[in-house]
Order: C-alpha cells, then structure tokens, then sequence
C-alpha cells in the first residue's frame, strides 16, 4: 500500500506534463491573445514624439487604438507593416513608444523609412503609463471605444486575422459612434 503513494507524485508531475505539452502543441488560436476584461482605460498626457503632448482625452467621442512599441523590439518590426495597413483601412492609432534608449532620431528614422501608421506617438521612457495600462511587453495594442473604455487588447505582435478582427472590431466601435452622435 505504501508504494502507491510514492508513485502518485510521480503519476500527478507527468500528467501535468502531458496536458501542458498538448496545450502547447494544439492548433487551436490562443485565446488568451485577444484575452482581457473591459475596463477603463487610464487617462494618459505624455510628451510626443514632435513636441506637443499626445493625450487619451484628444480621441474622446471615438475609438482609438494604443500601440505600445520600440525601437529594439524585433516583433514591433515584423507587425509595423500592418499598422500601416490597418492605418490606410481607416483605423486612427496612438503610437506610444516604450523604454526607448536609442533616443527619439532611432524612431523617427523608422516611421520615415517603414511608413508611419501613428496619428501620434507619445513617450513612455520610464514604463510608467505601460504599468497603468496593464502592459505585458511590446508589441501590445489597446483598442479604447468613445467612451475610454479598453474593450480588445492585442498581447504580442499583430498577424493577418487579427488586422482583421480589430478592424472589423475598429469599425464596429466607429458605427456605434456615428449612429450615437447622428454622424
């Protein structure tokens, strides 16, 4: 009888592991992707890129979409393309660059060369508003509806479907706005 109980940690650690590793492994989209409750989205007044303040308040009455990215963020490059993308579909984006060393000329020669999707890009150099918004690490992007409130988080860089989705959900959000003001 003693010999049971000596294997079932051993029987309860490997079933840990065959769950895990079909979890990993499965084809199914990760739902935790898209995952995060609504919830108000902190007011933010940070200094821009250009000089003048980029503030949550300017895109009250409509949706925004927050992108937090850097410089040195190698998955920023891979989904700054479709930021462009999603930019030329009509979806209005805040860029907020995040703990950016290589100074403000690095990001700017970037939005230069590979396009830029931003209407504007506020600074974050020290984390602080990443730590408000509930940030995990860049790529992360936040769509805000009209009323400020954050109801689509992208955690990780954008594919193909989910440009889709968050310009189908963009849109969603724009209608509802017009159809609420008579525009």
């Amino acid at each position: 009888m003693k010999r049971w109980w000596a294997i079932l940690p051993v029987a309860v650690f490997a079933a840990i592991v065959v769950i895990g590793f079909q979890r990993l492994t499965s084809n199914d989209p990760a739902p935790a992707s898209f995952a995060s409750p609504t919830r108000p989205a902190p007011q933010f007044d940070v200094p821009g890129l250009e000089g003048a303040q980029v503030k949550l308040s300017d895109y009250a009455g409509r949706p925004v979409l927050v992108n937090f990215w850097a410089t040195w963020c190698a998955p920023c490059k891979l989904e700054h393309p479709l930021l462009v993308d999603m930019s030329q579909q009509g979806v209005e984006i805040v860029g907020i660059l995040y703990k950016d060393p290589t100074g403000l000329d690095g990001a700017r020669d970037i939005l230069v060369k590979d396009g830029n999707p931003f209407a504007a890009v506020g600074l974050d150099p020290t984390g602080d508003l990443g730590i408000d918004m509930g940030l995990s690490g860049v790529p992360e992007s936040f769509l805000i509806d009209a009323d400020g409130t954050i109801i689509k988080t992208k955690r990780n860089y954008f594919v193909e479907q989910d440009v889709t989705d968050f310009v189908a959900a963009y849109r969603a959000e724009k209608a509802k706005t017009g159809a609420a003001t008579g525009g």
